[in-house]
């Protein structure tokens, strides 16, 4: 532990003499902070809107089950251990972090775009962190769809953890949450499939503009 507390330590403060790393980290954390400021007024407005409701023949035959505490251990789990895994290389977490801004606002410009209702049989997900932070306690939040971020998470633990073997385990997590959420229909399939390719675009633009 003491190892790696120190290594932590000694490449922080090394990538910090560097003044585009030092801003870059500034401005992405700026970013963040920007979300849970106008997000509650905007999840707000996009419950509130109507949209249309999608055929969804694999939602169809799946019975609509309370699945909430597995989907949110597998995805809370799962970012703690990535923060632990990658907090120790500066530059990987700072790349991530501008991923995860990107994929965020192309996730609000989606849900934007594509004005969708619940999926028929939906089972209320309550997620305490986004609650606490993003959506408020006003109204219930249901709408916010295309596509799904509870996915796109998972996508980011898969692409940064250093080690294949914890891919591959993080791959299977991911597919494992993706039938949670269709199990209790918080989610479209179109939702879910989208979600790998939105978040890959995200870490390719975060790529090229860290460069």
């Amino acid at each position: 532990m003491k190892g790696f507390e120190q290594s932590i330590e000694i490449n922080w403060t090394a990538a910090w003499q560097d003044s585009r790393f030092r801003w870059q980290l500034i401005l992405a954390i700026a970013v963040f902070a920007i979300f849970p400021w106008k997000a509650d007024d905007y999840f707000q407005w996009i419950q509130l809107r109507e949209g249309i409701v999608m055929q969804d023949v694999i939602l169809a035959h799946i019975p609509a089950k309370n699945v909430s505490i597995p989907i949110f251990a597998i995805i809370y789990l799962s970012v703690v251990y990535l923060i632990v895994r990658i907090i120790r290389q500066p530059k990987h977490f700072l790349w991530f972090a501008w991923a995860f801004n990107i994929e965020t606002i192309i996730r609000f410009a989606s849900i934007y775009g594509v004005a969708l209702n619940p999926p028929e049989g939906l089972v209320d997900l309550h997620d305490p962190i986004a609650e606490l932070f993003i959506y408020g306690e006003n109204l219930a939040i249901t709408k916010d769809l295309f596509f799904s971020g509870h996915t796109a998470t998972m996508v980011f633990v898969c692409y940064f953890l250093p080690r294949p073997i914890e891919r591959k385990i993080a791959v299977m997590l991911t597919t494992v949450l993706g039938c949670l959420l269709l199990i209790q229909h918080v989610h479209y399939s179109l939702d879910i499939l989208a979600a790998p390719i939105a978040t890959w675009i995200a870490i390719r633009i975060s790529k090229r503009l860290l460069n």
